[in-house]
């Protein structure tokens, strides 16, 4: 026990202290920026490396928090495996989170508070982009349970949650043998069309049972009355 609080402690020492350099590996210099934003409250977010890892630093009032990390290994992928962008908000900033570092597996979004640094929620993966819509929502699905829905509108800043049938997802991942990585698989149809929200995905309940077709659908304009729009 002793010797990992010596080892945390050691490892954040180094991580505070600044650094932005590897002369054993000069094109580290050229792939990672250690560049500050500068968010409206002072707070700040920013890179570090040296020749071992690379991180995120969040800071505000000379406090600091190490928000992500790559090892040795990992550290040529920097920008492109782990955090890779960031966007500002009132009260908040959204983290883009490449789970992989190529093509074409989707992102999962994460909100912070740009006060703390602690995270707010994991909005899970991506499963339907404005871009591909072009209505000014971004649909999530939660990672850990699949039972929710996050719409968000990344423009207004705001959000909210569609629940759906608990088990549903995550039991079919489970009985029909396909990753719990990659539940777009189970996605028959998904569209923001006339400010109507359409989900339909394909069920089972048992393992040699028939393929269901789950429907959800969502009245933009009248959830924006609503009591359960989060603002961030």
């Amino acid at each position: 026990m002793i010797k990992k609080i010596i080892t945390f402690l050691l490892f954040s020492s180094i991580c505070f202290a600044q650094n932005c350099n590897c002369k054993s590996n000069p094109q580290l210099n050229e792939i990672i920026t250690c560049k500050k934003t500068i968010f409206k409250n002072g707070a700040k977010l920013y890179r570090q490396f040296n020749c071992d890892s690379s991180w995120v630093v969040f800071e505000y009032k000379n406090k600091k928090r190490i928000l992500d990390s790559l090892d040795k290994e990992l550290i040529d992928l920097t920008g492109r495996l782990g955090f890779s962008n960031w966007e500002e908000y009132k009260n908040t900033f959204l983290v883009t989170y490449r789970n992989i570092s190529g093509c074409c597996y989707p992102n999962n979004d994460f909100l912070y508070n740009k006060t703390n640094g602690k995270k707010i929620i994991d909005f899970g993966m991506e499963i339907l982009s404005n871009e591909e819509n072009n209505s000014g929502y971004t649909v999530y699905l939660d990672t850990e349970n699949f039972n929710v829905l996050y719409i968000v509108n990344l423009t207004k800043g705001f959000y909210f949650e569609k629940k759906l049938p608990q088990q549903f997802i995550k039991k079919t991942l489970d009985i029909a043998d396909i990753p719990q990585s990659d539940p777009r698989q189970l996605i028959e149809f998904i569209d923001i069309k006339n400010g109507l929200f359409t989900f339909k995905y394909n069920y089972k309940i048992k393992k040699n049972g028939k393929w269901l077709i789950g429907l959800s659908k969502v009245d933009l304009k009248k959830e924006l009355g609503k009591k359960s729009i989060v603002y961030f």
